[in-house]
């Protein structure tokens, strides 16, 4: 069985890496020709990797893991090794996946086999984690508090190994679950620094087993997991440096000054960067430097900038490029803080603001959009954007920077919210021509003559509103958002979340704002009565109207949609237009329906954006001008 995962993936890669050879190659070539067929193509290929996957978990893993077969502990192994594979390449789906985990962990545990038990009910925690958006509760968080009860129990797990070697490697299991708990909640939306501090003591327990543990393993292993957890309490502590207790400083401050000062005595090929990294935002925080100091010391550090620092360090590709990545986005609103809070012009820092951004968007766009971390990327750009939108006081570069983001990470969404967009330009503007009363209040508008003065406006402002509605799905694992089968009812309730998300990061930016109740409320139906968030009233809102032009655009092009959706095959206009007819009044406004009806010109219109050949068109020339 492990060769054949083995095999499939293999074979896997080398398709998609020969569809993707391709797709650079049209995109070169400046030309259309074979793009629709491309399409087709890789859409099929996706399709048809997963149903090889879902096969082999419902014939060959289920059946195995459920009892419906007996099970060696030789192809249990290979089972856990399968899932694992399938979830780090993204070819696995989380639930399926969960379900083989918690399986094998009730299978482990009748075998009183425990060290398995809890490595596949760590991985299963560690999916709940990937599932839940970022949000470090639930499952991980009893995962968490699971390794602190194991670990005080280390003198009864010694008595269920028959070796030294296998209890160390369990130790070693729960080091390295410890670490990967650590990053969770520092990857969470609102990391909790009792909770990182609670967990680093419960870890330290293991340094304190002496009898137990050979002395090189406390030195080396032991000591080298906690030091680097130090470090990330450290970094969070000088991160949010502002809600730590006044009461709990002077010792905090005591503690940075005298680890800083012992890493340097090291030599300077052992120091670690991030220690740099912790002490200037400590004393950007503390009022230690001034945002000046910080800034030149941090900044050019931070995206490998020529510069001379007194404490010497080596560049960030020894660091790791994944610890860039998490730098580079954590890092920026500090480094921005650091910016408005210098003596510089408000022209200046407006200059630099923007060199920053510019930046971080170059370097974003270096990320290989298809990596085993990408679910943790996902989580770090979202906290970037939800971080740095606020400091962008341009519309356009703010829109800019978040198709950046979106381009990157979440193409079909990007794509799909674009279309949207432009579907709705084909509606509004025949529609305030011939029904100009609709938009009255939107934009203080209050007459027929206002309504198509403004007319220009009003299309702009809906097609802006279209294009960022659904940038919340950032937050959202990629392997959710492209799932091919029938999402699950965990998905879906996470998925419902995007709205909410979408409208938390437009309401932080002033320019970006006016947007967010359209974001908000574009999952509600017309009547009010279904649809997501429940709490949402878009009948309490000035901007309903376009609101309920997006919902029926956003419908109209997931429906018809024939590459971007691996979980469906586009349906024609008009079996989509029909079911829109049968849900007017209640999910769809009937006066838009009826006016799309009964406008022959624009019917056709529609129907012509969504087609396939346009789509395909249209697809190619955004690959073209974001890739």
């Amino acid at each position: 069985m492990r060769e054949a995962i083995a095999d499939f993936y293999q074979d896997y890669l080398l398709r998609m890496n020969a569809v993707d050879t391709e797709e650079q190659e049209l995109l070169s070539s400046a030309t259309k020709k074979g793009w629709t067929q491309h399409l087709v193509k890789k859409s099929s290929l996706i399709r048809e990797s997963h149903s090889v996957v879902e096969k082999g978990i419902n014939e060959i893993i289920l059946p195995h893991v459920s009892g419906q077969r007996e099970t060696t502990d030789e192809e249990a192994e290979a089972l856990k090794e399968g899932a694992m594979l399938y979830f780090r390449k993204s070819l696995f789906d989380e639930v399926m996946e969960s379900s083989v985990l918690a399986m094998l962990a009730g299978r482990y545990a009748k075998t009183g086999n425990r060290f398995e038990e809890r490595r596949c009910r760590f991985a299963f925690a560690n999916n709940a984690f990937i599932s839940a958006g970022g949000d470090f509760s639930g499952k991980s968080l009893s995962e968490a508090n699971q390794l602190l009860r194991d670990i005080k129990k280390l003198r009864e797990i010694r008595k269920e190994h028959d070796t030294e070697e296998s209890f160390l490697e369990d130790v070693s299991f729960m080091l390295e679950t410890g670490l990967r708990l650590f990053d969770l909640e520092l990857r969470a939306l609102e990391p909790n620094l009792n909770r990182l501090i609670a967990l680093f003591n419960a870890i330290s327990v293991i340094g304190s087993y002496k009898d137990l543990l050979p002395k090189e393993y406390l030195e080396t292993k032991v000591e080298a997991t906690l030091n680097r957890l130090g470090l990330q309490i450290l970094f969070m502590q000088a991160l949010h440096w502002d809600k730590i207790p006044e009461a709990k400083k002077p010792a905090l401050r005591a503690l940075f000054e005298r680890e800083f000062s012992a890493e340097l005595t090291l030599p300077e090929q052992e120091r670690h960067p991030r220690f740099f990294m912790i002490y200037v935002l400590y004393c950007f925080y503390d009022g230690k430097l001034s945002p000046d100091e910080c800034f030149n010391l941090l900044y050019p550090f931070a995206m490998e900038l020529s510069t001379d620092v007194n404490f010497s360090v080596p560049k960030w590709y020894d660091f790791g490029r994944d610890d860039r990545f998490f730098a580079v986005c954590f890092l920026t609103r500090p480094v921005l803080q650091m910016v408005l809070a210098t003596r510089l012009s408000s022209e200046q820092k407006k200059q630099r603001v923007a060199g920053i951004l510019y930046d971080v968007k170059s370097y974003i766009e270096t990320i290989p959009r298809e990596c085993a971390a990408r679910e943790n990327m996902d989580y770090c750009l979202y906290h970037l954007l939800y971080d740095v939108i606020e400091f962008i006081d341009d519309e356009s570069i703010a829109m800019e920077f978040i198709d950046t983001l979106m381009m990157n990470r979440q193409l079909a969404t990007l794509i799909h919210s674009i279309m949207a967009a432009k579907l709705t330009q084909a509606i509004i503007d025949p529609l305030i021509d011939r029904m100009p009363q609709l938009f009255y209040e939107v934009l203080s508008v209050n007459s027929d003559e206002e309504v198509r003065a403004k007319k220009e406006d009003l299309a702009l402002f809906l097609y802006n509103a279209a294009k960022c509605h659904d940038i919340g799905k950032i937050r959202i694992a990629t392997i959710i958002n492209t799932q091919i089968r029938s999402i699950s009812d965990a998905e879906f309730s996470l998925i419902r979340m995007h709205s909410v998300w979408s409208a938390d990061i437009l309401s932080r930016n002033p320019k970006l704002s006016a947007y967010k109740d359209i974001a908000l409320g574009h999952h509600k139906s017309y009547d009010g009565k279904s649809g997501y968030p429940e709490n949402c009233d878009n009948h309490a809102s000035k901007y309903r109207i376009l609101t309920e032009i997006l919902t029926i655009c956003d419908s109209m092009d997931a429906a018809t949609d024939a590459f971007g959706r691996n979980y469906q095959r586009g349906k024609t206009f008009e079996k989509v237009f029909a079911e829109f007819e049968s849900l007017k009044g209640t999910r769809y406004n009937p006066v838009i329906i009826d006016f799309i009806k009964n406008t022959p010109e624009l019917f056709a219109q529609l129907k012509e954006i969504t087609s396939k050949e346009a789509r395909g068109d249209f697809y190619y020339h955004i690959y073209r001008k974001y890739r």
